[in-house]
């Protein structure tokens, strides 16, 4: 088996089959809409958020991931469309106070969209969907909503950065990058209100299989699901501790889970930690500017084996709501 086949079937074996597919996050709380379409349109306004993520900082051909992902809700049809703006989605709390004002959203449709780039070595993952939830309310205080991802996902591998035993390898040609395109499906449910939030997802529903020549079927993808959950206290009137998880099952992988905590003034700043089981510790520190511009940082601290030949992960985030 020539070297470069050999080391794509490597690749695929290591980060495809017996891997999480999808990237960590240590700030999905930051920006849920990666993990789950069901928060699509969730807040007031038009909602875009940016993120980059360094994944195992000084070890070679580690993963770089970068998104952008937006959201609005909409109103039209029927009843919806005398609905004002200010009856379309929630604002978060800031203070203890604010619980007294806080309602739920009108029953609205949301649409959105999100980009995703995700490159480990000599391969690349772009995915982009458009998403879609249904917003429903439950009593005065409390939403359910239901959501779709639709989209396509491109893979692609490097041809020039990999080394075979003979010149001109038929599996890449003359070309610089092989990409395939497969579609991707996603889905979820999201129940949330002023001071907590319960949703699960599911991501790769369709499970596509890739091979780059006639000969080698070198993986698959894989489900991905996520189970969600947090609940804000209130220490006062102006500051929260909040605690929350997030439960991963990617077969056959052992399931995972990472813990949160979040520290907060208001809706200005805050600070929190996590701990990511078999992977990491990790901490994050944030602010808001007049509930329009949000920017969060967030570095781990690797426990794997990994360790040894890491320095840590490095992620941050960029919010504008409008």
């Amino acid at each position: 088996m020539k070297k470069g086949i050999a080391f794509v079937w490597l690749t695929f074996i290591l980060f495809g089959a017996f891997a999480q597919q999808r990237p960590h996050y240590s700030q999905y709380l930051q920006n849920m809409s990666v993990i789950n379409p069901a928060v699509t349109g969730l807040n007031s306004g038009a909602d875009l958020r940016l993120g980059m993520r360094t994944q195992w900082q000084g070890l070679k051909d580690a993963p770089k991931t970068g998104y952008v992902t937006f959201s609005a809700p909409i109103s039209f049809g029927g009843d919806m469309a005398s609905y004002r703006s200010s009856d379309l989605g929630v604002t978060e709390p800031e203070t203890k106070d604010d619980m007294v004002d806080y309602t739920a959203s009108r029953p609205h449709h949301s649409f959105g969209a999100v980009f995703l780039n995700d490159r480990t070595g000599p391969l690349n993952r772009l995915t982009a969907n458009l998403t879609y939830a249904y917003h429903l309310a439950i009593g005065d205080v409390t939403n359910l909503s239901f959501g779709i991802g639709v989209g396509v996902n491109r893979i692609g591998i490097n041809a020039q950065s990999l080394v075979f035993d003979e010149a001109d390898d038929p599996v890449v040609g003359t070309s610089a990058e092989i990409n395939k395109y497969t579609p991707d499906l996603n889905a979820g449910i999201y129940f949330y209100g002023s001071s907590f939030y319960i949703g699960g997802s599911m991501q790769q529903i369709i499970h596509n299989k890739f091979s780059f020549d006639g000969e080698f079927s070198v993986g698959k993808e894989v489900a991905h699901y996520f189970a969600t959950a947090g609940y804000k206290f209130w220490i006062n009137n102006d500051f929260s501790f909040t605690p929350s998880f997030m439960l991963k099952i990617v077969a056959p992988l052992p399931k995972t889970f990472d813990l949160n905590v979040k520290f907060a003034y208001q809706d200005t700043f805050w600070v929190g930690g996590g701990y990511r089981k078999n992977d990491a510790f990790f901490g994050n520190i944030g602010f808001n500017i007049a509930r329009v511009v949000g920017i969060g940082y967030a570095f781990d601290y690797t426990t794997s084996e990994l360790s040894t030949v890491s320095s840590g992960s490095h992620e941050l985030t960029l919010r504008v709501l409008f």
